[in-house]
């Protein structure tokens, strides 16, 4: 079984359509998490998700745009577009983002945001804070965002790679905690979008980057009025 995973796509429709063509064909595509925020397609992209059959675990934007929760942790240009998001969306849009797990079990992976630690807010960047996170799964596996920066952590191993390599298989064994890196915000100096193909028969995750039209998403965003940031940013993958 093949399974694309997906991570901050921040209404970015025009990487997330180039990820899914460059992806090819999947058995299934799971998300984790912020499918909203900081972008000018929210819309666009909840309905090619749910086109996609996607399963989707909830991240810190999904619940703000949602529910206004946690707002006053966001910096200002963050409010200000899920402030905009909340608006642009409809109630069933608004519903479907409300009622996001925050923590998902699929086939021996765990999906969620942050961390299993905290689903919404912790950032896991070292092998420490990941070993954490496998130690509260029943999972061997875990997958998750936020960091808006591809890595791996595998269970046993107290030193991991700075920077993962493309295109080239990964074993999972004997436990990983592993992250896409960023749809549609990369923030690792590489403007490409990021995604994964996990093998789950073959026990493998291999990593892959596109590069997509940065200058049409730039364009809306400036033409739908949010923080210029989110436009300026994506140039650099900063």
């Amino acid at each position: 079984m093949k399974v694309g995973v997906v991570s901050d796509i921040h209404a970015n429709l025009v990487a997330l359509e180039t990820v899914l063509a460059e992806m090819g064909s999947v058995d299934s595509l799971w998300v984790c998490g912020d499918t909203v925020g900081y972008g000018p397609d929210p819309s666009d992209v909840l309905a090619l998700l749910v086109e996609r059959k996607a399963t989707i675990v909830a991240g810190n934007h999904d619940r703000a745009v949602a529910r206004g929760e946690d707002l006053d942790l966001f910096n200002p240009p963050a409010a200000i577009a899920a402030r905009t998001h909340q608006r642009w969306l409809s109630v069933a849009e608004l519903d479907m983002l409300a009622a996001l797990p925050r923590t998902l079990e699929i086939r021996d992976v765990t999906l969620c945001h942050g961390s299993l630690r905290d689903p919404l807010w912790e950032y896991v960047t070292n092998p420490r804070s990941a070993a954490a996170s496998l130690a509260l799964a029943k999972t061997s596996h875990c997958c998750a965002g936020h960091t808006h920066v591809p890595s791996l952590f595998r269970a046993g191993e107290a030193q991991q790679p700075g920077r993962v390599r493309y295109d080239s298989p990964y074993p999972l064994a004997p436990r990983a905690f592993l992250n896409p890196g960023s749809v549609g915000q990369p923030r690792d100096g590489d403007p490409r979008a990021a995604y994964v193909v996990l093998d789950l028969a073959e026990g493998t995750v291999t990593f892959h980057r596109s590069t997509y039209r940065v200058d049409e998403t730039q364009r809306r965003i400036r033409e739908r009025g949010l923080p210029s940031i989110f436009a300026d940013r994506l140039s650099f993958g900063l």
